[in-house]
């Protein structure tokens, strides 16, 4: 209980920091901007009962404005994925059309190019179909039922583009992650399985490469364990022996990828030993609360990724705790 205390009580501290350097944020984005930092609030004023963290939460939301990249974390894309999150989740409310002049902007008719390297743009716009998909109307599902099969399909050929001269090509597996669910999702809904299954059997060697190559080991983790669930990729990589402590930023990737996702992932225990570990640091603990401003609250920098985590650790214990008590 002493390693919860110290958790949920740093919890507060950063939370309500945050809510404070919020007010002076300008930026917009997913993880470095108002979405992100709106969804952490929102979360923390439901999980906590707190009105007022809430309001800070609303006032974000009232003051996003538009940003023209195309990018899912700093882009577009992320951006309307946020929004769709708050309302699908009864923090927001909002009129059916919200998204419709956006939309228009995303998934322009015309628009069948790709860059072959803008890999965070192709993923974040399945990401972002996928969940149109799942929360449409009827009226707009074969919309967005095809929107998530042309992703795949670009998402597919960005990979293979490059296969050439028998020289393979390596990709962070942050974009392998987010290619792996958008197809395992979509063929749970019942699309494009046959089609899926032979993209899979041309993409093991380029997996593991990019796999070898990764400096990451949270995302080398959250893929290994991704592809242990798709029998094709069986052996491909495995999942290899944990540090005994991990750093902040892997510590915050694993709970920001499980939020991308919308997925329980496995989390080692290591990461839970690391978050305990930094927050008994008084140390460490004021001297990130010492550089947090407002270009630095969002949920992709260490204090707003770690307020995430830290939420999401007491959460879990809570429901354990719930569980044994009944």
């Amino acid at each position: 209980m002493n390693s919860y205390k110290t958790i949920s009580d740093s919890l507060d501290v950063f939370v309500r920091q945050i809510a404070k350097a919020s007010v002076l944020v300008t930026q917009t984005e997913l993880m470095s901007g108002k979405i992100g930092i709106a969804i952490l609030l929102y979360q923390y004023g439901r999980y906590r009962n707190d009105p007022k963290i809430t309001e800070c939460a609303d006032l974000l939301i009232d003051s996003v404005m538009p940003n023209f990249g195309k990018g899912f974390d700093n882009g577009l894309y992320g951006i309307t994925w946020g929004i769709d999150y708050l309302i699908n989740r009864g923090f927001v409310e909002a009129d059916e059309n919200i998204f419709d002049e956006i939309d228009a902007v995303l998934f322009r008719e015309d628009d069948r190019s790709f860059i072959l390297n803008d890999l965070d743009t192709e993923t974040g716009k399945g990401l972002y179909a996928w969940n149109r998909l799942i929360s449409s109307i009827p009226s707009t599902e074969n919309k967005w039922r095809q929107y998530v099969e042309d992703c795949v399909y670009r998402l597919y050929n960005i990979f293979i583009s490059k296969y050439t001269n028998y020289v393979l090509p390596v990709f962070p597996c942050k974009f392998l992650i987010r290619f792996f669910h958008v197809c395992q999702t979509v063929g749970e809904y019942g699309l494009l399985r046959p089609e899926i299954g032979v993209m899979y059997e041309e993409l093991p060697e380029i997996v593991k490469i990019s796999y070898k190559e990764e400096k990451s080991i949270s995302e080398k983790y959250i893929l290994a364990t991704l592809l242990n669930e798709i029998p094709m990729f069986e052996g491909c990589i495995s999942i290899g022996d944990a540090p005994q402590l991990m750093t902040l930023t892997d510590v915050n990737n694993f709970y920001l990828t499980q939020l991308i996702l919308g997925r329980k992932i496995s989390i080692p225990e290591v990461v839970n030993k690391t978050v305990s570990s930094i927050t008994k640091d008084h140390q460490r603990i004021n001297e990130l609360l010492d550089q947090l401003n407002s270009d630095n609250a969002g949920l992709g920098n260490d204090v707003g990724g770690l307020a995430w985590a830290m939420m999401q650790w007491c959460m879990e214990q809570d429901n354990i705790l719930a569980v044994s008590n009944q």
